[in-house]
């Protein structure tokens, strides 16, 4: 028999097997969503670990302070205890204050390692009356080291969102250090932040105003753009971040230059819980 007679019985065999051929031929299909949604993994895990990466500035800021915040607090307390007679009152009071430094250290290196993980963070029911007085006691040190007077607006009511608080605690962390950064070269007397929270319709509304610099119209359109800064030893991160953990909340970022001197920043949240993009 020769070759293409040999072929066509062979053909004919296996135009009889319909059905094995077609889970064979289907599989590749299959796989393709889970192929998909392995890079769709890989992708985010990328981007927060990318994130993390341009964070360290802020990142060392934050750690540093709680850490350095505790150091201080034990030298108090042993100062307390060394006087005579010891103020065991004041001592007490300071070593209070270490371990919640302490505490602060702990939860923020949690919360790194929340952020470099593959998975996602959930979502939780997030206080934004409580999340605003945290970050402003956070940042006790360093307004009182600038001689810098504060004003927290907050409804009776209590606000609350579906959000990863970290990643929120972050953002009103890196618009206060802002605006104490932006009154370096302000009359001490003069140097003021304000931080109101209000609802408007669905949305939360948090504003954080300074008596600053200002923003320059020329660099106003670029604000949020990754690596653009005016200071001299800035990475041109932070306001990016905050504009990309806004976005994923479901929220908007925004900024302007207030009439009277200074800069007002707007962050718009969607109270309750909507369905967002992972942070």
């Amino acid at each position: 028999m020769g070759a293409a007679e040999g072929a066509a019985p062979q053909a004919a065999a296996n135009a009889s097997l319909p059905a094995a051929a077609g889970p064979a031929a289907a599989e590749p299909a299959a796989a393709e969503p889970a192929a998909a949604d392995a890079g769709q993994r890989e992708l985010a895990h990328a981007n927060r670990l990318a994130m993390l990466g341009r964070s360290v500035a802020m990142i060392v800021h934050d750690a540093l302070q709680p850490v350095a915040s505790t150091v201080t607090r034990g030298h108090s307390a042993m100062r307390w205890l060394r006087q005579d007679p010891p103020d065991v009152t004041a001592a007490l009071a300071s070593l209070e204050r270490l371990v919640a430094d302490a505490e602060r250290a702990g939860r923020l290196l949690a919360e790194l390692r929340a952020l470099a993980s593959p998975t996602g963070r959930p979502r939780e029911t997030v206080s934004l009356n409580v999340l605003l007085r945290d970050t402003l006691r956070w940042l006790d040190d360093d307004l009182r080291r600038h001689a810098i007077s504060v004003t927290l607006e907050l409804p009776d009511a209590d606000v609350a969102m579906l959000a990863e608080r970290a990643a929120l605690h972050q953002v009103f962390v890196n618009l206060v250090v802002n605006a104490i950064e932006a009154m370096a070269d302000t009359a001490p007397a003069a140097r003021l932040i304000g931080v109101q929270l209000s609802l408007d319709g669905p949305d939360a509304v948090v504003t954080v105003t300074d008596a600053g610099c200002g923003i320059d119209a020329v660099a106003a359109p670029r604000l949020f753009d990754a690596f653009h800064t005016t200071k001299p030893d800035g990475m041109g991160m932070g306001l990016a971040i905050c504009q990309r953990i806004v976005n994923a909340h479901g929220g908007r970022i925004s900024a302007e230059a207030q009439p009277a001197g200074g800069a007002r920043f707007t962050v718009r949240l969607p109270v309750g819980p909507r369905p967002q993009a992972a942070c």
